[in-house]
């Protein structure tokens, strides 16, 4: 039989065939893992729709890959052999797939036997590449991921317990190339989209986060008796709507093709999440809706998602602007890169302790006060640098005043009744 690329997700038409999971001559089971497709959204593992031996892999890693083209030739348990062909025409390409009963996004993998080999191991391209240049063979490693992936924390902690001596190294001027591929592909090609048609420009505004500290604080006792990891993203997402819905324009994206602006109004904020592949930015929805705590809940399970590569092509659907955050890295503030075709992007950098004169009625004395630097790049077709001036004044009112979130929070849940 000829399996083809199924359906990968609405408006998805191609993805790059990052990784094969099974080799010629290997017997495959239903709903096994056959190979890691990347599209512009997520990597997807694409399962076996049935049961039978590999006879022939016509897609090569690397490679892009259409919707249903031909990707592999198998004898199918009880079927005699199908002849190993070549790669199809065009128009051969373009029949219906012989195989795409499974969903368009698949479910996790079955769990696997221990591998033997490197080239077998449950691994990333990334945590492949780490293993080639420590010169770790990763089948002497026990991965401690899901059905056990080895991680980049796994390499780190084979390294700590081998020798010195099984560390790779590298003779002086020599050169180590690596092929562009995967997530890093992706993100190549993301981020050379958005400079060639936005022109950016970048708004840096500085805010004194006592207020935020102290109420995380407090607000985090209670988060952790109901299980729930609070961080500071959840409010200033939230200080983020409130201060879209006085500058709604921000909230936009541009339609190239009509040549059209669209506000929108609702708010489905996209985070930047660093895995191991590289960064993804899937999208928390109606943010506007939920509170502090719904919004913490969701987006630890959207960030374990992320780095399990568990996230389907709906988790990238519908954003309207986008959150990154390097703040738990450090740095004082950055010029981030528009999400395309989003007007803006908002950066939330590091929280330090600083003295900073203060003024109470009148008296000017120094203090020391958590500080804070929030940069933001937008799209200056659209969005004038006043504009993001106003808006950035009104967002760090919230920051330095996070007791009105909470009022906003009310509000808005009495406008919904």
């Amino acid at each position: 039989m000829e399996f083809r690329l199924p359906e990968l997700g609405e408006g998805v038409n191609e993805g790059e065939l990052v990784k094969w999971r099974v080799k010629e001559g290997e017997s495959v089971r239903d709903d096994q893992p056959l190979c890691e497709v990347m599209t512009d959204k997520a990597t997807i593992e694409i399962p076996s729709p049935f049961s039978g031996t590999i006879r022939q892999l016509v897609a090569k890693e690397g490679e892009i890959v259409k919707v249903h083209q031909l990707m592999l030739v198998a004898e199918v348990s009880g079927s005699k052999a199908a002849a190993p062909v070549a790669a199809p025409s065009s128009a051969h390409a373009a029949a219906p797939a012989a195989a795409t009963a499974k969903a368009a996004i698949p479910s996790p993998a079955a769990p696997v036997a221990p591998p033997s080999a490197s080239n077998e191991v449950l691994a990333s391209p990334a945590t492949r590449k780490a293993a080639r240049e420590k010169g770790i063979d990763l089948g002497r490693v026990r991965g401690t991921g899901p059905h056990g992936r080895v991680l980049l924390a796994d390499l780190e902690q084979s390294l700590s317990a081998a020798p010195a001596s099984a560390t790779k190294t590298f003779a002086a001027g020599s050169v180590e190339r690596t092929a562009i591929r995967g997530m890093r592909k992706k993100i190549s090609e993301k981020m050379r989209q958005s400079k060639d048609k936005a022109a950016h420009f970048t708004y840096v505004e500085e805010a004194d986060a006592t207020e935020l500290v102290k109420l995380r604080a407090k607000a985090k006792l209670i988060a952790e008796k109901k299980g729930i990891k609070l961080t500071y993203l959840p409010f200033i997402l939230k200080a983020m709507v409130a201060a879209l819905k006085q500058h709604p324009r921000i909230n936009s994206t541009v339609d190239e093709a009509a040549q059209e602006i669209l506000t929108h109004h609702t708010f489905n904020i996209s985070l930047s999440v660093q895995t191991e592949d590289g960064l993804t930015v899937p999208v928390i929805k109606h943010v506007e809706q939920k509170s502090i705590f719904e919004l913490a809940r969701e987006i630890a399970e959207v960030v374990d998602r992320a780095r399990k590569k568990k996230l389907t092509m709906e988790d990238f659907q519908g954003s309207t602007i986008t959150l990154t955050n390097a703040g738990s890295i450090g740095g004082l503030f950055a010029t981030p890169v528009i999400n395309h075709p989003e007007v803006a992007i908002l950066g939330f950098n590091k929280i330090f302790r600083k003295p900073v004169v203060v003024n109470r009625n009148g008296r000017e004395r120094l203090a020391i006060r958590d500080w804070t630097y929030f940069s933001m790049s937008l799209d200056h077709r659209i969005i004038d640098g006043a504009e993001a001036a106003e808006f950035m004044k009104t967002f760090i009112e919230y920051i330095e005043n996070p007791g009105l979130l909470l009022l906003e929070t009310l509000l808005s849940g009495r406008r919904r009744k």
